[in-house]
Formats: structure tokens, sequence, C-alpha cells
């Protein structure tokens, strides 16, 4: 009640002056979903340490699993809320005909749709968008040869249709209730005052986030609904995201360990998040994100930047509460589709502090001795 009434006090003067009633003023904004990284081009194979990609094939193995990029998929978000820095609430919506169809065939970047919100005034410092738990995938992956039939009991098989593949739905089993929820935390809280028409951007990625199953007999495959087939990050600019792999394409591969990563940034190229996975370093039991920011008692922190010299660095904790760091990591920027680069790891609970106290773009940390070092490809920007 007390934090209620102190909101109430520094939004009475604008109250007054606009001579409006309502305790949170509220105003009308709009999110924008954009295409996040495509590969631009097939990147031939190459030997990473890795099992290269297998040829298409009428018949795979049952029991193995693999890892797809959809072509298209059909995303309905179904509302959004907001939050401040310290979890107060500050209103959301409801969204109406916010079907997001994703598609690779468009240009990183490329507008998806438009999707009309309404806020309280006040810091936004966090959101969570809100997406129906089952999703249109459409699968058509020669490489391996893995396709969505919707005349298919499985939904998928190793021929192509005579049509060409469909669309067909995957419902996600995480938690429970009829949507899924992704958190979106901003590095600095984001102002909402009155008068004003919010303009957010999401990037959605779906590079390598579809797992299969080998039926028996090898020639239909089962989806799993285990994880989330959609990545996403917002912020205030148009962001841009790059997919990292120790796979040789965006096309499908057996699972076998690969190690990725994701990382989102804004319109000029600063990274905003990193998405690790797995985590190949040190406890694998924390946090596999991190922000360009100081951890602030959000669960949220990372000291995520980029240098001078275009080096990416950034920590991960033991938990979700920032309190105790397992490793830092090092790793040049890469900006052409198919070159490789060396994510370098060291674990501790005593990571060298950004330079300015903030993040590590001011200075990316030296790394001397590595405790872990994996070759990483740029599949998609």
């Amino acid at each position: 009640m007390k934090r209620t009434r102190m909101f109430a006090a520094l939004v009475l003067p604008l109250c007054v002056v606009a001579s409006c009633t309502e305790p949170h003023p509220k105003v009308s904004g709009s999110m924008r979903f954009v295409l996040g990284g495509t590969s631009g081009s097939v990147v031939p194979a190459a030997d990473l340490g890795q099992q290269s990609a297998p040829r298409a094939s009428t018949a795979l193995i049952a029991g193995d699993e693999y890892i797809v990029s959809p072509r298209k998929a059909k995303v309905t978000f179904t509302s959004v809320v907001f939050e401040g820095a310290t979890g107060e609430p500050l209103g959301g919506s409801n969204f109406t005909d916010c079907t997001v169809t994703y598609d690779r065939a468009l240009q990183s970047g490329a507008t998806l749709l438009d999707c009309p919100f309404t806020v309280d005034t006040g810091r936004v410092a966090q959101m969570r968008l809100y997406f129906d738990n089952t999703v249109q995938l459409l699968v058509s992956d020669a490489t391996i040869g893995i396709y969505s039939d919707p005349a298919s009991a499985t939904r998928y098989s190793t021929t192509a249709p005579a049509g060409g593949a469909g669309f067909v739905p995957l419902t996600i089993t995480i938690g429970s209730g009829p949507s899924r929820a992704t958190p979106i935390f901003f590095t600095s809280p984001i102002p909402i005052a009155e008068g004003t028409t919010p303009q957010l951007y999401v990037t959605v990625d779906m590079i390598h986030t579809v797992k299969l199953s080998v039926n028996a007999g090898g020639t239909t495959l089962t989806a799993g609904g285990g994880n989330d087939p959609v990545a996403l990050f917002g912020g205030l600019t148009p962001g841009t995201s790059r997919y990292y792999s120790g796979a040789t394409t965006v096309e499908g591969y057996k699972v076998q360990g690969v190690p990725t990563l994701r990382v989102f940034s804004d319109q000029a190229g600063n990274p905003l998040y990193t998405m690790i996975g797995p985590n190949f370093c040190g406890v694998d039991g924390g946090s596999k994100g991190a922000w360009a920011t100081s951890p602030n008692g959000t669960k949220v922190g990372g000291w995520l930047g980029k240098d001078a010299n275009n080096v990416i660095s950034w920590v991960l904790p033991t938990d979700s509460t920032w309190s105790v760091y397992n490793a830092y990591y090092v790793m040049a920027e890469l900006t052409v589709i198919g070159q490789t680069t060396s994510l370098k790891c060291k674990v501790t609970a005593s990571p060298p502090l950004p330079a300015d106290g903030k993040t590590y773009a001011s200075g990316a940390p030296a790394m001397a001795s590595p405790h872990k070092t994996v070759t990483l490809r740029l599949l998609a920007k």
C-alpha cells in the first residue's frame, strides 16, 4: 500500500494539470515484431571437431534426435504485462489479432507485425510477453531430409510431401495453462510519460530451436514440446540477433552437445543480451543469459559489453540472484557469415570488474589461460 500511495503522489501533479481521475494514467503504444538473424546463404560443411551434418536420407536411425530451424512459423501473442524495477505492476493489455508470421526468407530486421498495447506511466524495467503455447511450424530441411507434413500422423516425415512442406502444430508442454511467458528485462528502465506514444521492438529468433525424435522405422519424426521454439528479446530500437554455433549450417543437425550462443543487440550493434546453451564452463545450474548491466536486484546482471576492439565479454552467476559468480567469457565478434571465432571461459567466483564498474564495453578482461575454449561459427545475423 505504501508503494501505491508513493507512486500516486508522484504522478499527482500530472493528473492535476491534465484534470485526470486515474491514479495511474495509461498511454497507448505499439510493439513491432522484427525478424532476427538469417543466414543469407548456405554455409559449406567444415570440420569443427563436431560430426558434420548428415546428408538427406529417406531413413534415419530410430531414437536419434535432431535440432532443426523452421522455415516459417506462426506465433500468436496474447498479452503483455509491464513491471517496474522493484516488480511494481505497470499495467498491460491483451493483444488482438497479433499472430506473427516468422519467415526465414525475409531479410534480417524485416518488420513482421505491429501490435498495439497500453501501459501505465512510470519507468518500465521489464515486461512479460505471453504467446499461445501451440505454435504452427513449417520445416523443410533437405540437408537431413526432414519435412513437416500435415498428412502424417506424427506431423513430420523424411519424404517431402507432394505439394511441399506445410504448417503443423506444436504444443509446448512446459508449465501449465494455455500460454507461455517470456520475460524480457531492459538494461535500463524505460520512462513512460503522459502524452507519449511508446514504440517497443521485439526481435524474433528461431534458428535451431525445434527438437525432433526419430520414430521406429526411421521414416517419421515427432517434435518434443519440452523447450520454447522461439527466442525473444526487446528494446527501444529495432534490434538484431546473431547466432553462433559449433554446427556448420542453420539447417538441422543431430543432437550431440553442440555449443550455441545467441547475441541480441540494439540498433547500434551494442550487445544487450546473450544466451548460451549448453553452458560448457563451470556450474550448469545458474543463469545462461547475461545482460548489459551490473546486477541491479531484479535477477539481471552480467556486465555484457563489446569493447573498442570488438571483443564481447560477460559473466554468469551460480544462481538467479547474481550474488555469486561462476565464470566469465571472452569472444571476438564476427561480422561475416561462415567465419569462426574462439569462445574462451574462465571458471572463477571473482571475475575482473569492468573498468567503469558497469559493463565490459569499457574493456574486455584479459584471459591468458582459459579453462575451456570452443570454436563457434557465425551462422546467422
